[in-house]
């Protein structure tokens, strides 16, 4: 995991969970073949925090801030850094591998120190152990795995209705599937037939789609007082936008990655 926001957030878990030494690994077994060349893409910078601010910093600093940072899932971390960097699995797999092997060094006898305390201890690894996937299993995540933002309509239903205090209406559902490699994050517009803007959804952010998965976006004019089903003509079209992160931007960040034309009548 090679970005600033993991180490931030991991580095404060961490700190707040007092000075935590390594417990037990909770490796997933894997193919053979496999493991031995996730091993040999591993490098001996591997943790939790991202190396290209580690590489900015005093060595000896590095060296005891990423003890705590990590806490005891450095191995889990520096699997997950040769994950992506093998690239012979989806992110969404090397996520979810990650997790799974957190939890398992949570919830295990052989807890790391400062996790074991009664009550609050497996809470408090479970905690820090969320900080870490919540950080990359996005498409910031995205960025540092490698790839392209993609994705695809793959159904659309509509519906025209009475509003209760104005025109009658029309809603446009799409099915969008993320059918790349890599988390992405999605929302959906909607425009007239000459680009004239309706509505998008979500207004304000984006919602992460999974590899694989598949969610539901709803635009239409019931959302905006400036449109109903009279403005429109015969058609409309909606496109499908992922958030492509290549500079960390916080916004103009979006890239269309499908279109589909509608027939409103």
């Amino acid at each position: 995991m090679k970005l600033d926001l993991v180490f931030i957030a991991a580095l404060l878990g961490g700190l707040a969970s007092c000075a935590i030494i390594p417990g037990g690994d909770a490796a997933t077994e894997q193919d053979a073949g496999y493991a031995a060349r996730e091993i040999a893409a591993m490098e001996s910078s591997d943790r939790c925090g991202p190396q290209f601010i580690q590489s900015k910093l005093p060595a000896g600093f590095v060296e005891v801030a990423g003890k705590i940072a990590d806490g005891p899932f450095r191995p889990v971390c520096a699997r997950h850094d040769a994950c992506y960097r093998l690239g012979e699995k989806s992110q969404g797999w090397c996520d979810t591998r990650m997790k799974d092997e957190m939890a398992g060094i949570c919830d295990s006898a052989n807890q790391a120190a400062g996790y074991d305390v009664p009550v609050i201890g497996r809470s408090l690894c479970r905690f820090h152990a969320s900080v870490f996937y919540t950080a990359i299993n996005n498409t910031y995540g995205a960025y540092a795995y490698g790839g392209l933002p993609g994705g695809e309509i793959v159904s659309v239903r509509t519906r025209t209705f009475r509003d209760v205090v104005s025109d009658e209406e029309f809603e446009v559902c799409a099915e969008v599937k993320n059918s790349t490699q890599l988390v992405q994050e999605y929302d959906v517009e909607l425009h007239t037939a000459n680009g004239k803007f309706i509505d998008r959804e979500p207004d304000l952010y984006e919602i992460n789609v999974g590899v694989g998965e598949t969610k539901t976006f709803c635009v239409g004019t019931n959302f905006t007082p400036r449109w109903s089903l009279k403005d429109l003509s015969d058609t409309v079209y909606i496109s499908v936008r992922a958030d492509t992160p290549a500079n960390f931007a916080y916004k103009d960040d979006m890239v269309i990655v499908d279109t589909e034309v509608v027939k409103v009548r």
